[in-house]
């Protein structure tokens, strides 16, 4: 499978000291999933095989009808099993089904990620929602955020035995907080205590609420089990493993905020303007790769392990909670509008991305892929639950 084309490294270089340490993982926690390793290309073998390691997820002929044949180049970062619906969709040969061929390519990084599709070099990247905003509020125009991969999922840990109750915003007063600087949960309650009147600052600042950034969550949590800093905030999960760590989740950022976006998928705007029916049945197949996980756990946990390698049980607890751990991210392919302009508005207001007072972020967050994938899923099967209770979450979140 051909690789991205090389005019990807004059563009990174004008952007990656600006960017590099801002979204070298975005809201994909470093913590966990797997490392991102050199790009190379994957993608579904047909769905017999069960192998999640060929080449290409090929259109049917007679699903696309007489229409041409259209490839999209979707990129995927490490072993993360955050896109549950689009990797079940890989394994079951649902994009084949709909008609559409897909490319998967695996890239090093999220700036390698968004320079490809902001040049066109990947149609679309499910990760990150911080890189997005960041990229556009630098003037880049070409990139349109078209639906989600997961929302939520900050997770608030002290040291197990401190004590400490998190149950409003002065509580966090006179507190210092660890926390990765790509991490959308640590931006959303930022602007969280921000509009409820307290200061933010780093330590030592006189701030009436202190963060202080770390390189990766292993480092946030060793911190407060020492006593370094008062809370962390990971994501990914990592809760999971909050006894093993000496912690213990004493809040999330949703039961301040709620909801606020994780990973999304975004799209280069001529694939969104010239391949908007390619889209919408990527997004179809995706939908049904989702439906099919809430419907078939133990065949689900099957594709996610041969991926991802991670433990089976903590992919349980991910996707679908265990006994003693209720997952707080929210896997979910719906854009969520109204969340994610809210979340651009956010970073601008703790100066996390310039003031970009000329830029409409409605313009670029769409909604209508994702619309036109459940009506089409909706009027196959009126009586589907799933699709009654998606459209409803839609129409609430979409305005």
């Amino acid at each position: 499978m051909k690789k991205l084309r090389k005019n990807l490294t004059c563009f990174a270089l004008t952007l990656s000291l600006l960017l590099s340490c801002f979204i070298l993982s975005g809201c994909h926690d470093t913590g966990s999933s797997g490392s991102a390793g050199q790009h190379t290309s994957i993608a579904s073998d047909s769905p017999e095989s069960g192998s999640l390691l060929s080449s290409q997820e090929t259109g049917s002929s007679q699903t696309a009808g007489s229409e041409k044949p259209v490839t999209l180049k979707v990129g995927l970062l490490g072993t993360s099993i955050k896109p549950v619906g689009v990797l079940v969709a890989k394994a079951k040969g649902y994009f084949a089904e709909e008609g559409v061929t897909i490319e998967f390519e695996k890239v090093s990084s999220m700036n390698d990620a968004y320079t490809a599709v902001s040049t066109g070099d990947l149609d679309v990247y499910l990760f990150s929602s911080t890189a997005a905003a960041t990229f556009i509020s630098q003037g880049v125009t070409s990139l349109r955020v078209l639906g989600g991969t997961a929302g939520e999922g900050a997770e608030i840990m002290a040291a197990k035995g401190r004590g400490l109750s998190i149950r409003s915003a002065s509580d966090f007063s006179g507190l210092t907080i660890a926390c990765q600087m790509p991490e959308t949960g640590q931006m959303v309650l930022k602007d969280y205590l921000l509009r409820e009147g307290y200061t933010i600052g780093e330590p030592g600042t006189g701030a009436d609420v202190s963060f202080l950034y770390v390189n990766d969550s292993n480092t946030a949590i060793e911190g407060c089990v020492k006593g370094e800093y008062d809370l962390c905030i990971t994501n990914s999960c990592l809760g999971y493993y909050a006894e093993d760590y000496g912690v213990e989740v004493v809040a999330t950022v949703s039961d301040f905020v709620s909801p606020y976006p994780c990973c999304r998928q975004t799209c280069n705007l001529s694939t969104y303007e010239s391949n908007f029916e390619a889209l919408v049945k990527f997004e179809t197949a995706a939908l049904r790769g989702y439906a099919f996980s809430r419907e078939n756990q133990e065949e689900t946990l099957d594709i996610l392990e041969e991926y991802s390698g991670e433990d089976r049980d903590f992919l349980q607890g991910q996707v679908y909670g265990t006994n003693t751990y209720t997952p707080d991210m929210r896997l979910s392919l719906d854009p969520n509008r109204d969340a994610c302009v809210a979340f651009y508005e956010a970073m601008v207001n703790i100066g996390q991305i310039e003031p970009a007072s000329h830029i409409s972020w409605e313009e670029y967050v769409v909604s209508d892929v994702y619309e036109s994938a459940l009506s089409t899923l909706l009027q196959r099967e009126p009586d589907h639950t799933l699709w009654k209770e998606l459209t409803e979450y839609f129409e609430t979140h979409n305005t």
